[in-house]
């Protein structure tokens, strides 16, 4: 029986459900701390889509290529060596779905308590991902049903929320360019570091671009389907993020949106009153349903393909009959809880995005040997190359290096988890290769 049962919209729904969550629901209260203009703050948007569409392009061929279950995992394994791709895979099976299934969590147990009041927040993010989580060990097919009702009803809720923003906005907030945005965004001729350091929300809230490489081995025709779902997927995001980031801002007074993570709640009261805004809000918490959805789909099949290639962790490996990796599932979902008791949510999101930014940076990078390595390839190629990954690598770079000035300790957390993929690799896997 074939293992391929993902078709293209299933795919593309994987790539949008991941995409569109946590961050852009989350990200703009944190942004507006040291940026306040509209135009820059649009500005974050629109770099954070061009620079998650440079990776897409790399990421396309670099799966079409390599068209196997595992993402960085096999990829950076291929390309490099083993020891590079078990670091990435040891990343995401502990820190890669598992933290951002917390973090996504967290955040709509925040929403739900934003509109009910009186509610235990983490108790909620808990059912949630525990209840998905079931979901998902059931069966490959009701998962897959589930994901693409899920991710369906997300888009059109949140055209329809940029539909009502644009028509009754009460906020008439400025999106042109002004002297105090340009030096919200550049100091002395170089990125300014809050404009550099709010790249990294945002980089959070595009992250997932390249979810279908992370099940490539389970989509049909992948040859076709794999670069189609990423370039569709990342594209129809970028359109919403920027629609939707622009209501949040023209909807409410930028000082009700400072330090708070229920910006897409502040947003509709402000825009459909207090009753129907709290009734709005409560869509919006159920639209991470499919984020996290998406995310336990995903991320266990990662673990799956590194555990598979080691005897002493093979059980968690194993699959059911209909490709399900339930060992797996079941690892990720205590992964999940242990993170929402441990971290809280802005650590969470720093965390998470720069250990991945790094595998990320180092699997498009990869793109140039494997051209040198096996030539051009037949199929897809990368559009721009080698432009677009170099411009990628650079813009991911320069983020990295504020990233690590201003959140130091952040950034050693997340290189010690990168090498304790590396201890991983030497005491379970080198003999296998």
């Amino acid at each position: 029986m074939s293992k391929r049962k993902i078709d293209f919209w299933g795919a593309t729904s994987m790539v949008v459900a991941n995409m569109v969550g946590t961050g852009v629901f989350t990200s703009l209260g944190y942004q507006v701390f040291d940026i306040q203009s509209g135009f820059a703050i649009i500005m974050i948007w629109v770099v954070g889509g061009i620079l998650a569409l440079l990776g897409a392009f790399s990421y396309a061929e670099i799966a079409s290529r390599l068209p196997q279950d595992g993402g960085e995992f096999h990829f950076l394994s291929k390309i490099y060596h083993p020891a590079i791709g078990y670091m990435a895979g040891f990343v995401s099976s502990t820190v890669g779905f598992a933290a951002p299934v917390a973090g996504a969590a967290l955040a709509l147990g925040a929403y739900v308590n934003g509109v009910w009041g009186g509610l235990n927040e983490r108790y909620i993010a808990l059912s949630v991902v525990v209840i998905i989580s079931l979901i998902h060990l059931y069966s490959m097919k009701l998962g897959l049903i589930f994901q693409k009702v899920s991710t369906l009803a997300k888009v059109v809720i949140i055209v329809l929320f940029i539909g009502v923003g644009f028509s009754i906005s009460p906020n008439a907030i400025s999106f042109a360019p002004t002297s105090q945005s340009w030096l919200e965004m550049f100091k002395d001729g170089y990125l300014a570091p809050a404009f550099a350091i709010s790249l990294i929300f945002v980089s959070f809230a595009y992250s997932g671009w390249n979810a279908s490489a992370y099940i490539a081995g389970s989509i049909e025709k992948p040859e076709k389907n794999l670069s189609r779902s990423i370039l569709l997927g990342t594209i129809v995001v970028i359109f919403l993020y920027v629609l939707l980031n622009a209501v949040f801002l023209m909807s409410s007074p930028i000082s009700s949106l400072v330090g708070n993570k229920e910006v897409g709640l502040i947003a509709a009261k402000s825009l459909l009153g207090t009753s129907v805004g709290n009734l709005m809000g409560g869509i919006i918490s159920l639209l991470l349903v499919s984020t996290i959805s998406s995310m336990i789909f995903t991320g266990p099949r990662v673990m799956k393909s590194m555990f598979q290639e080691i005897q002493q962790l093979k059980i968690l490996g194993v699959t059911a009959e209909d490709g399900t990796p339930r060992n797996a599932i079941v690892v990720q979902c205590i992964l999940s809880l242990i993170f929402l008791y441990t971290l809280n949510f802005e650590s969470l999101i720093y965390f998470t995005s720069f250990t991945l930014s790094l595998f990320t940076l180092l699997t498009v990078f990869g793109l140039f040997v494997l051209r040198i390595k096996s030539g051009k390839p037949e199929g897809y190629k990368a559009w721009g190359y080698p432009v677009s990954p170099l411009l990628f690598v650079i813009m991911t770079s320069g983020v990295a290096y504020y990233f690590i000035k201003d959140k130091p300790l952040e950034s050693i957390l997340g290189l010690s988890t990168a090498v304790l993929g590396l201890v991983f690799y030497f005491i379970f896997a080198k003999k296998k290769v």
